[in-house]
């Protein structure tokens, strides 16, 4: 092995050890809620994604597990409906948000992401959304506000 290999080996390896800490936060913090709600995180998900049009928006764009970040919490107060209006829903709401990036090179790329919103009571969906935005004008905890980059 070339010694000019070496620090691209380094980032690579800390880019996989960051992926993995932050879906093993994402887990253990998901699970906290998991027992006061009759839908489950990974039921929000699961119902998120037997939409069409998320189900064929991941499809086509999420290839590499990898480069994938999954993120259930529960959210109060407003959100937004299928229309784009802000509702205050009585029940708790799951939100579910799947980011990838869309290369594993350094410095902020683009990531496209699904996001939305599940009743933690009946699983009925208030909105889902997809889009292709930079890392850092979606959300401060993506990839690239953290070791990342």
């Amino acid at each position: 092995m070339k010694s000019s290999q070496l620090p691209a080996m380094i980032a690579v390896a800390a880019f996989i050890f960051t992926l993995v800490a932050v879906s093993i936060i994402v887990i253990q913090q998901s699970s906290q809620h998991e027992n006061d709600h009759n839908i489950s995180s990974i039921q929000a998900r699961m119902i998120m994604m037997n939409d069409s049009n998320t189900s064929t928006y991941y499809n086509t764009y999420f290839h590499v597990q990898d480069w994938r970040v999954n993120r259930t919490t529960i959210v109060n107060g407003k959100i937004p409906n299928m229309y784009g209006t802000p509702i205050t829903p009585e029940e708790d709401v799951w939100k579910v948000e799947v980011m990838e990036r869309t290369c594993a090179c350094a410095g902020i790329k683009p990531i496209y992401v699904i996001e939305g919103y599940v009743s933690t009571d009946t699983g009925e969906i208030f909105n889902i959304s997809t889009k292709k935005v930079s890392e850092t004008s979606y959300d401060a905890s993506t990839c690239a506000s953290t070791a990342c980059h």
